[in-house]
């Protein structure tokens, strides 16, 4: 699992692979920048027919675009390259100025003649900005942004930090693409900076291991690979009953629907049996939608009122199109303080809800419940935030104060376990944003859970699960046509991909 690491953490990677593998700052410089140069050629292929301006920094990000300027004139493509004026260029850059036979010295005021290119690559600034950049560089970047081809940033978009805040109305590059050396960072993970990255490629530089896993962080990025690792294979002899029996409780009059998605879900998910306990309105409904679960009916009619159940389950979901009436809300009370302290429980939507409103109910939650919150439920929870980054300390404390596993529900959904660490999914799309995508997931959690995953397991599987189910279905059908039906029909898939090498 990658590691997302700080500044100084990945000046010390840096520092180390050079001292480890007996290399000079510029042999990596050229490594770095022959990396990004291949990966910008595999994803844009046209670019060798192209006309590309780079725009170079004083630093080593602009000796990074020195270096790939020579490179792609080496296979003919043509380059136009502006290096900002300056007294104090790094030794490196220095040195690929020496090697590049020609380029334009230009001032943060001057105006820059990009209008035949096809691509501006932008490589101003690394990760090694400390600062937000200043009024100054405004007509600049406003240039860059205002390019009508594609922009492309090494390593981070110019002016935006690593893993500091923006202040408000930043000057800040809006990339199509950024290029990231060798791991994330996390900038790229906050909401407010989805303007300035687009979308974003790791490349390999072959960094120094050994530093690199001694490192520490509270931040890793998921991928496939670290799913193909979590799964269980199922043994020859196996039966139903030893993938688990889980309870998704929920729905209430007109909202069924919820609990129809989640139980299939669940089932897709490889969880052994499956019941639902739902209002006496519900019963029909559940029957028919889908014969392979089990249904428990609760005394009240149109909500859920008692939350009997008739045996234990290795993995109850509660909460989905549940409702917030004060029947429901007593009798969910009740049974929170009921749980066996080993209970697996799975919490959404309604019964959040309500657990903001009685917050002294975190008390009676099993320790590593999973808490699934869009971001108004989360709101709720936590409270109000300044910033995304706020908005993540406060997830990080609330997980490890009530000792819950928390998701983060959105574009790279964050899972934070309840030592706070956090962990940002790689897949998924703008097309999950419709309804009951989320009953989706607790359907998953609920039947990972059931299967004798860990919280924290049958999380990462989830989120990552639920995520490339939606990349399937957009692919096939697009963001705007799918619903959530439709990650259901694609989880078969989803465990066939993810098992692959």
């Amino acid at each position: 699992m990658k590691k997302i690491l700080s500044t100084s953490a990945l000046k010390q990677l840096d520092l180390a692979t050079i001292h480890n593998q007996e290399i000079s700052s510029w042999e990596l410089m050229e490594r770095a920048a022959f990396a990004a140069f291949q990966a910008i050629f595999h994803d844009y292929p046209d670019i060798l027919q192209a006309e590309v301006s780079i725009l170079c920094g004083k630093g080593n990000n602009g000796g990074d675009g020195l270096a790939m300027a020579r490179m792609m004139r080496g296979v003919g493509i043509k380059v136009q390259v502006f290096l900002l004026e300056s007294v104090d260029y790094s030794a490196d850059n220095q040195e690929n100025q020496k090697l590049l036979d020609e380029f334009q010295k230009v001032t943060l005021n001057e105006h820059l003649v990009l209008n035949t290119s096809t691509y501006l690559i932008d490589c101003l600034f690394g990760f090694g900005l400390n600062k937000g950049l200043d009024h100054s560089w405004k007509y600049l970047i406003e240039q860059i942004n205002a390019f009508e081809g594609t922009v492309l940033s090494i390593d981070m978009p110019s002016g935006l930090p690593v893993d500091f805040p923006l202040e408000e109305n930043p000057i800040v590059v809006e990339a199509d693409r950024v290029y990231s050396f060798e791991l994330p960072k996390l900038s790229f993970f906050m909401p407010q900076n989805g303007r300035y990255v687009l979308d974003f490629t790791l490349i390999p530089i072959q960094s120094d291991q050994a530093t690199l896993e001694d490192l520490s962080s509270n931040y890793y990025y998921l991928e496939k690979e670290d799913i193909r690792k979590l799964l269980k294979n199922r043994s020859k002899f196996s039966h139903k009953g030893i993938y688990g029996h889980g309870c998704i409780i929920g729905g209430s009059l007109g909202k069924m629907g919820a609990v129809i998605l989640a139980s299939r879900a669940a089932l897709r998910t490889g969880c052994g049996l499956v019941s639902n306990l739902t209002p006496t309105c519900g019963h029909q409904i559940l029957q028919i939608s889908h014969p392979e679960t089990m249904v428990i009916m609760d005394s009240g009619e149109e909500n859920l009122r008692d939350f009997q159940l008739p045996q234990s389950y290795q993995a109850i979901a509660v909460g989905i199109g549940m409702g917030t009436s004060e029947e429901t809300e007593r009798g969910l009370g009740l049974f929170l303080q009921s749980l066996d302290k080993d209970q697996a429980l799975v919490l959404d939507a309604d019964a959040l809800n309500l657990l903001a409103l009685n917050p002294h109910w975190l008390g009676h939650l099993p320790e590593n419940s999973i808490l699934s919150p869009h971001p108004k439920e989360l709101k709720r929870l936590i409270g109000e935030w300044d910033s995304d980054e706020d908005k993540l300390m406060k997830a990080v404390d609330f997980a490890i104060a009530h000792k819950v596993v928390l998701l983060i529900k959105g574009a790279n959904t964050a899972v934070i376990n309840s030592e706070g660490t956090v962990y940002f999914n790689s897949s998924g799309n703008p097309g999950m944003a419709t309804g009951g995508t989320g009953d989706v997931l607790t359907g998953i959690l609920a039947g990972l859970k059931a299967q004798g995953y860990t919280a924290l397991e049958a999380a990462l599987i989830g989120v990552y699960a639920h995520g490339l189910a939606g990349d399937l279905a957009s692919t096939e059908l697009s963001e705007e046509g799918m619903i959530a039906g439709d990650l259901i029909n694609y989880l078969p898939k989803v465990w066939n991909i993810v098992r692959q090498d």
